[in-house]
């Protein structure tokens, strides 16, 4: 797959265009934490570095979801927002497309050695293409802040 010619990368949801598309959050989780998934239960995540992989196509597209995913003050909804709550967002990522993108980027996520899915089922509830989730644990030596997920 690539996704290169396609991917940006923001500092802010301003910098993100407000047209649909896929969306990828680099987490620094420094401690662990248990957390209330919803309907998945209480999860334990260990501390590390993780991206979550979402979709942005409904009205403000990318530049709405990302913003509200880093908002402090929203109503949690979905599965990330009780990571976000609690672990900084340190990059961001984005593929502008009319067309789902984010189960191409969780498959070539889960494709880098020493990358694994550590709760099932989190952000991947209306996935139809496979996904085992959408949360993703990357490899130690990656570095957040400075890692191209879209080479």
């Amino acid at each position: 797959m690539s996704i290169s010619a396609e991917c940006v990368a923001a500092f802010s949801a301003e910098a993100l265009p407000r047209a649909p598309g896929a969306y990828l959050l680099a987490i620094d989780l420094r401690a662990p934490v248990r957390l209330a998934v919803g309907r998945l239960g209480d999860r334990d995540l260990p501390a590390g570095r993780y991206a979550y992989v979402g979709s942005a196509h409904g009205p403000g597209g990318l530049h709405a979801r990302v913003a509200r995913h880093l908002n402090p003050a929203r109503r949690q909804h979905w599965h990330i927002d009780r990571l976000t709550a609690i672990a900084p967002v340190v990059a961001i990522w984005a593929i502008p497309s009319a067309r789902p993108r984010e189960c191409e980027w969780v498959h070539w996520l889960l494709a880098q050695p020493g990358s694994s899915a550590p709760i099932i089922g989190f952000g991947s509830s209306d996935c139809r293409a496979g996904c085992p989730a959408h949360l993703i644990r990357l490899p130690a030596e990656i570095d957040p802040a400075g890692w191209r997920p879209c080479l």
